[in-house]
C-alpha cells in the first residue's frame, strides 16, 4: 500500500456510513485522522487501510487478509524531505520562503540582531518520531442495539465518545467506553485513530463484537507520529553573552487531508528573557499518515 496511489477494491464497499467528526466546545470532537476509513480509493500514504476481514477466528482473518488482492494506479508521492512552507505569502519573510503564520512577536528583533556582536544563525533538522509502546493498539467493540460499547486503552475517553457518536449519529450517551488501563501512550493513545471506527463499522455489520488488534509493524503507519520539521534559529547576544535577539522560523510536515499543528515553538517566548523575539511556521504537505502529539521534550531549538 503505497501514497500516491489509486486503487481499485474487487467489490464496492460493505462497511456501511461513517461521518466525519467535527471539533466541538472544550476538548471534544478531536481526531488526528479526521478521514473515515475507505471514504474514497485514494491512499495518500504507505500503510492506510484499504480493506478489514473478519473471521471468528485469528487464523481465518488472517487467511481472508491475505487473499485482498487490490490493482493501483500509480502518481508520484511527495515524500521530499527538504522543507518549503505551502502557506499563501504574508509579511513575514523567512529563509525558507513566505511563512504565512506569526506564533509569537515582541520588540526588534531584526534590527537589533544586525547590530548584535556576537551572532549564531544556524537550521537544525529533526527527522520523524513513531510512536511505538510496548502494548499496541487495539480495540474491542460490540453493539447492543443502539449502543455502542468499546473497551480501549484511551489517554480521552470523553474526547473518543464524542468523536464515535459523530461518526455513527448516535447520542453521546450511547457510548460507552470502558478503559482500566493504559499501558502506556505517550501522545499516541490521546485522540482516537482509524481502528477505531473501522472496528465499530465492521461489528454493526456483522452484528457481532470484533477485536482489531495492530500488528507492531502497523504502529509504525497509523497512530501518529512527530512531524519532521526544519527550524531556522537567530540569536544574537552582547560580547557578555547576554541574549537580546531570538528569531525562530520552522516549517513541520502535515498529511495530505488533516491539519495537526506542531507547536516546536510554542515554549519558546516563555523560556528566555529577551527583549527582542519572533517565532514564526510554515507547514507542508507530504504523502504521510497522521500528525500527533508526543510525550517527551519538545524539540531542540
Amino acid at each position: 500500500m503505497l501514497p500516491g496511489l489509486h486503487w481499485r477494491p474487487s467489490s464496492s464497499c460493505n462497511i456501511g456510513k461513517i461521518f466525519r467528526s467535527v471539533p466541538g466546545p472544550g476538548f471534544s470532537g478531536i481526531c488526528e485522522e479526521r478521514r473515515p476509513p475507505f471514504e474514497d480509493d485514494v491512499v495518500r500514504y504507505y500503510g492506510q487501510y484499504i480493506a478489514l476481514a473478519v473471521g471468528e477466528t485469528f487464523e481465518t482473518a488472517k487467511a481472508a487478509a491475505d487473499a485482498v488482492v487490490a490493482t493501483y494506479a500509480a502518481e508520484e508521492p511527495n515524500v521530499e524531505l527538504q522543507l518549503v512552507s505551502d502557506d499563501e505569502p504574508d509579511e513575514v519573510m523567512t529563509t525558507f520562503g513566505p511563512m504565512k503564520r506569526l506564533e509569537s512577536q515582541r520588540g526588534d528583533p531584526d534590527a537589533v540582531f544586525a547590530s548584535a556582536p556576537v551572532k549564531v544563525d544556524h537550521t537544525y533538522v529533526t527527522p520523524f518520531e513513531t510512536h511505538n509502546p510496548m502494548e499496541p493498539h487495539s480495540t474491542t467493540e460490540i453493539w447492543e442495539g443502539s449502543t455502542l460499547m468499546l473497551y480501549e486503552s484511551s489517554q480521552g475517553v470523553v474526547n473518543l465518545r464524542s468523536v464515535l457518536a459523530q461518526m455513527f449519529g448516535l447520542p453521546v450517551e450511547n457510548v460507552r467506553l470502558i478503559t482500566k488501563f493504559v499501558g502506556s501512550g505517550f501522545g499516541s493513545k490521546l485522540w482516537p485513530w482509524t481502528l477505531c471506527p473501522l472496528a465499530a463499522a465492521a461489528a454493526r455489520q456483522v452484528n457481532a463484537p470484533v477485536r482489531l488488534v495492530l500488528a507492531r509493524k502497523m504502529m509504525f503507519h497509523a497512530v501518529g507520529r512527530r512531524p519532521r520539521t526544519q527550524q531556522r534559529v537567530r540569536l544574537g547576544a552582547t560580547a557578555e553573552g547576554k541574549l537580546v535577539s531570538l528569531q525562530q522560523d520552522y516549517i513541520y510536515t502535515r498529511p495530505m487531508l488533516d491539519a495537526h499543528h506542531e507547536g516546536c515553538g510554542e515554549g519558546t517566548p516563555f523560556q528566555y528573557s529577551v527583549p527582542n523575539l519572533r517565532v514564526t511556521f510554515g507547514r507542508t504537505r507530504r504523502n504521510i499518515g497522521g500528525g500527533a502529539d508526543m510525550r517527551g521534550p519538545e524539540k531542540a531549538r
